[in-house]
Parts: C-alpha cells; structure tokens; sequence
C-alpha cells in the first residue's frame, strides 16, 4: 500500500515492506466507498497475494464489511500465489479482474530472468482462474529476449494456450538501464549503453 493512509493509520513491517493494517485498509475503502461514492478500486502492488493469511484475512473483511466495491489487480499477481483458497476469497470480495505475470513459457527463458514462475505454476494457476468467470484473467507474455529461438516464442505460445484465459498482452523486451537484463545485454554486445 504505496501511499500514506488516513491520520492514524498503523503501519506493519515485514521484510523490508512497509504494510498497513488489514483493518487499516478496509476503513480506508470503507471510506473511499461511503464518503465519495467510490465503485471500483485497483490494487498496485507487485505481490498483491504475497501473504496468503493476510491477503484472505483482507478479503474476507471486505466481505463481512459488506463492502460493495469491485477490485483488479492489473499490475499482475504471481502465478504461484494463485491458490484455490485465494481466488475464491477474491472473487467474493468483488475482484474482477487478474493479470498473470508469465512473461514466458520457456522454462530456459524463465530461469535465465530469475521469474518466480513455472510453466507448472501458471497452468494450475489457469486451471483455479477458469473456475471464476466473474473474474476476467489475462496474461502478460513478452518476446524478444537474448538468445531467444523461434522454438522458445512457440513454448510461450503453446503454454498460453494451454491455460486458456480470457486476454493475452504480448509485449516485446524494452531493457531498461539500470536492470540486469540491460547489463547482461550490455556485456553480451547485444546492445550499446546508453550511460
């Protein structure tokens, strides 16, 4: 939860995440709703299911709130994360949307981008989203990586086929200075610095 919250918010720190209450955030929609008529908000957070009991315990006092918001999380959710547990508290806290960082569908590509996901992992996350039609699941697939063969991009393909979901967003590889796959790049000569 990127932005200061409300005068008396209470802060939770875990890791190096700086994370409100759960009842924190809730008074929060719960004022966002009641006091300025707000319908839908969208989660901007890189692990929104990080936490499985905190992630439930939120959607779950979404629910005995009776909170009548509708939620996404477009920024993307981890493949692995997606539980059945999860997703189900989701879809009754009023989710509607997903998306799945994939990236690729290439197990060498994967490693080679230290991706927390397995072509596994995004089958079965696939497999629980499919269940919830009321929650449109998209995934982010990108092309273009160093070394990448033909071959690579029809695994991507194959795997996106395979879970089936409602929309794919393909992209290709921007490295951007200042990341590892930009310095990787750099040191191969397959790209210039641009300092």
């Amino acid at each position: 939860y990127r932005h200061a919250g409300p005068p008396g918010t209470i802060w939770q720190k875990r890791a190096g995440v700086r994370q409100r209450s759960v009842e924190s955030v809730v008074d929060e929609l719960e004022y966002l709703q009641n006091e300025h008529g707000i319908g839908h908000v969208m989660w901007l957070d890189d692990d929104l299911f990080k936490d499985a009991k905190r992630t439930i315990n939120l959607y779950n006092e979404m629910v005995r709130r009776n909170l009548k918001l509708t939620w996404d999380a477009t920024n993307g959710v981890i493949a692995a994360a997606c539980t059945e547990e999860i997703i189900a508290a989701a879809a009754e806290s009023g989710c509607i949307a997903l998306n799945i960082g994939m990236e690729s569908g290439n197990p060498e590509i994967l490693r080679e981008i230290v991706k927390p996901g397995t072509v596994k992992s995004f089958i079965k996350a696939a497999e629980i989203l499919r269940k919830y039609e009321q929650i449109h699941s998209s995934v982010f697939l990108m092309i273009g990586f160093p070394n990448e063969t033909f071959s690579m991009i029809l695994d991507t393909i194959n795997v996106s086929r395979e879970m089936d979901l409602d929309w794919y967003r393909a992209s290709v590889l921007q490295p951007l200075p200042n990341t590892p796959i930009y310095d990787s790049m750099v040191a191969q000569g397959l790209i210039q610095d641009v300092g």
